[in-house]
């Protein structure tokens, strides 16, 4: 009777053991230009946007694509202190359980704030509106065009970087890896 109830127990804890190694702990999602996307990455990116896993890779893939040809330009390199604010920023999104890799949370603060830095230099300037478009005819008028205005120049700068996103990845070497039989 024990050695069966050993046997059963032994069975059991094999089982569990198998079972936990089934879970991966880190894998590869997809592969930009030979640079792999990883899961603990795209778990990260999740839990900061609160997006789905698809919506997450395709981010970040997005995000190494720009972050590429933001490195080569030295002016967006953000100071200690850019960084810093962006790490605090990025670790003020996410709960506890959610930020157990600070130099994990502290890279991808760094690559944004890079690219948001490569964004001010290379785009702004750029985004431009007719001021005839906006009317105004008084002090709450006024205003209220400038609230206009900020909105289409947001609309601008946004439609610059979607173009930009669309130029890099028509070049770039993008691989999805398929997920394996039970994920």
């Amino acid at each position: 009777m024990r050695s069966e109830l050993l046997a059963a127990s032994i069975a059991a804890a094999a089982a569990v053991a198998a079972a936990a190694e089934a879970v991966p702990v880190e894998r590869i999602l997809a592969v930009v230009d030979d640079r792999p996307v990883l899961l603990s990455e795209v778990r990260l990116v999740e839990a900061l946007r609160g997006i789905d896993r698809a919506a997450a890779v395709d981010a970040l893939i997005d995000e190494q694509l720009m972050y590429r040809q933001a490195a080569r330009l030295p002016q967006s390199t953000p100071t200690p202190e850019e960084e810093e604010a962006a790490f605090q920023s990025v670790l003020a999104r996410l709960s506890a359980d959610e930020a157990p890799d600070r130099e994990a949370i502290r890279d991808l603060a760094r690559r944004q704030a890079r690219i948001l830095k490569y964004v001010d230099f290379r785009f702004r300037p750029l985004a431009r509106i007719d001021p005839d478009s906006v009317s105004v005819a008084g002090p709450a008028e006024g205003e209220a065009a400038a609230d206009q205005l900020r909105r289409r120049s947001a609309e601008d700068l946004d439609q610059r970087l979607e173009e930009w996103v669309a130029e890099l990845r028509a070049v770039a070497q993008i691989r999805y890896v398929p997920p394996s039989e039970g994920e």
